[in-house]
């Protein structure tokens, strides 16, 4: 067992095999120089079964090493030792081995880092997979092969792809695999150790040392701290008993800076559209108003509608603009328009891809039934349409049992069909193809004609 007072010597490196087409002793050759260029200290620079780690515990793969000699264009950063996740990232995934969820205290440990993030509010979200709407993926793995905790840094603008615990954490406080597992995704983040240059402030030996100075391969965030100290951020090098597993504020501050709203994109730059088939996946972005451009649903929206408008009807957001989030969805058979917070809306048909906003949007009963025009569905054979029916006049004219004609009046239909009371209630209206005959029946107080052949259809449920 560990003293109280002793250092956890866990948060070390580990193996990964070089992939590719390159040797893998050229393309560590290759890592290397491009590290050195970077400004990395040679001292900093491990080579491990074949893997390049700087750091202690930050893999670096090729396309890092890479990136990081490269400076964007038209950007005044510098990404040479702390590659980022771009913009284009809005749902990190994390999915753990089958080994990784059955150890009790490793298992909860994710749970509990995914919250230290998510908590955040930053302008990506994770979530515990497997799932879906996945825009990158974070593998958690239980590494059995060297004895101790590795990730790496991202490269082309996705997060670093697995952090790797060895199996003995699980023995360890809850805790520590909190504090441990959101320390290396901090560095599938891209963030490096606080205390880079005096790593005795946070560990004991051997993991002791300097990993290099701020002007070679260390880029400080503005508006944190220079200085490291013990249990000063959760990004020190080595954890300690003492540990929460909390972020310190100096953590919650440089994450804001790199990945906060205030870096949120423009919802009027967003092409929902281009993220069809990622059903899940959540965007955030920022309206400066309201706007006052066309939107096509209720609750779910055609995926080309005008955001901020559509943010306005939804209930998330108010005229004078501010921050939403949104969610893919798929493609939908009908969209219904309405009228909410002073934005009406208009009705569609079938359309390839929705969205939904995450948020305390009102809930809001669905347009009236008499307001549809069943007949122009006609085609659009297993489409539902979901209405509202306040009163029910039972003596409305109705054709069929079952399957009605889709002239008759849907509230006196539903009631028919035992679909609502005759006190009314919402209903679904599902359209039908048409039928050489419809029978005539009395039912729950509504008695219905019958017919011979009509061109359209409907059935209803609750």
């Amino acid at each position: 067992m560990f003293k109280q007072t002793a250092v956890l010597a866990v948060t070390g490196v580990g193996l990964l095999v070089g992939c590719g087409g390159m040797d893998p002793r050229m393309e560590n050759e290759e890592i290397i120089s491009n590290l050195i260029e970077a400004g990395y200290p040679a001292n900093d620079i491990r080579v491990i079964d074949e893997a390049v780690f700087v750091s202690g515990d930050a893999h670096v793969t090729l396309q890092a090493s890479r990136e990081m000699i490269q400076t964007p264009p038209g950007s005044a950063e510098h990404y040479r030792s702390t590659n980022l996740v771009g913009a284009q990232v809005t749902k990190i995934c994390i999915n753990p081995s089958a080994a990784f969820s059955s150890s009790p205290n490793l298992s909860q440990g994710l749970d509990l880092a995914i919250g230290n993030y998510n908590a955040l509010g930053l302008r990506f979200t994770f979530a515990r997979g497997p799932t879906t709407g996945c825009s990158a993926t974070i593998a958690a793995e239980i590494s059995t092969i060297r004895p101790e905790n590795w990730a790496g840094f991202p490269s082309d603008g996705l997060p670093y792809g697995s952090i790797n615990m060895i199996p003995a954490m699980n023995d360890q406080p809850l805790d520590i695999n909190e504090h441990i597992i959101t320390h290396e995704l901090g560095h599938t983040l891209g963030l490096r150790h606080t205390d880079y240059y005096d790593r005795s402030i946070s560990c004991v030996p051997p993991y002791t040392g300097v990993e290099g100075d701020e002007d070679v391969g260390i880029i400080h965030i503005p508006g944190t701290p220079t200085t490291a100290v013990w249990d000063g951020s959760v990004m020190n090098a080595c954890p300690h008993i003492g540990s929460t597993g909390e972020f310190t504020s100096a953590d919650i501050t440089a994450l804001n800076i790199l990945y906060g709203q205030s870096a949120t994109q423009s919802c009027s730059n967003v092409n929902v559209a281009a993220y069809r088939g990622q059903t899940g996946a959540q965007i955030r972005c920022t309206c400066s108003s309201g706007g006052g451009g066309s939107v096509w649903g209720t609750n779910l929206y055609t995926d080309d509608s005008n955001i901020c408008t559509a943010a306005v009807h939804a209930g998330v957001m108010t005229t004078s603009g501010g921050a939403v989030v949104l969610e893919v969805q798929p493609a939908q058979s009908t969209f219904i328009g309405t009228n909410r917070n002073g934005v009406t809306t208009s009705s569609y048909g079938a359309w390839g891809g929705s969205f939904r906003f995450i948020g305390a949007q009102v809930p809001q009963p669905p347009p009236l039934c008499s307001s549809f025009n069943i007949m122009s569905y006609r085609g659009q054979n297993g489409s539902s349409i979901r209405c509202n029916c306040p009163t029910v006049s039972l003596g409305a004219s109705v054709w069929g049992t079952d399957l009605y004609t889709d002239d008759s009046d849907v509230c006196a239909a539903a009631v028919h069909a035992g679909a609502i009371p005759s006190t009314g209630g919402q209903v679904s209206v599902t359209i039908q193809p048409a039928q050489g005959s419809y029978a005539s029946t009395t039912r729950n107080g509504v008695t219905t004609y019958s017919y011979g052949y009509w061109s359209g259809s409907i059935s209803l449920s609750p």
